[in-house]
């Protein structure tokens, strides 16, 4: 680890722990290249951050709709997914009021 894959222009555009495809290139993990684009302050690593939070609702509102349709029953997760999956429900639903607050009234949206 790290293996790399480059983009067109030479720089760096994915980090892989393993080498999967002949594509990636080794690098020592205290590589200037692979320092800065690991960096906190990367702004692909800030795009692939936000990417990832998207991704994670997404994964939870499918992990609703499933439970919904009892295609899975919450039981069906590990415990610990299951703590989890509890507490984020709990918490977007206590939120849930703030966020009714906020949203503009019924007429101001375009509904007939």
């Amino acid at each position: 680890m790290p293996f790399v894959r480059r983009d067109a222009q030479g720089r760096i555009a994915s980090v892989h722990r393993e080498q999967d495809s002949p594509d990636l290139q080794y690098l020592p993990p205290n590589n200037p290249e692979v320092m800065s684009f690991l960096a906190p302050g990367n702004e692909r690593r800030g795009e692939l951050q936000r990417s990832d939070f998207e991704m994670i609702r997404a994964y939870e509102d499918l992990t609703d709709i499933l439970i919904t349709k009892r295609i899975v029953v919450l039981t069906d997760f590990p415990p610990a997914a299951q703590e989890k999956l509890l507490r984020r429900k709990k918490m977007r639903s206590s939120l849930s009021p703030i966020a009714e607050a906020l949203a503009p009234p019924e007429d101001e949206q375009g509904l007939p």
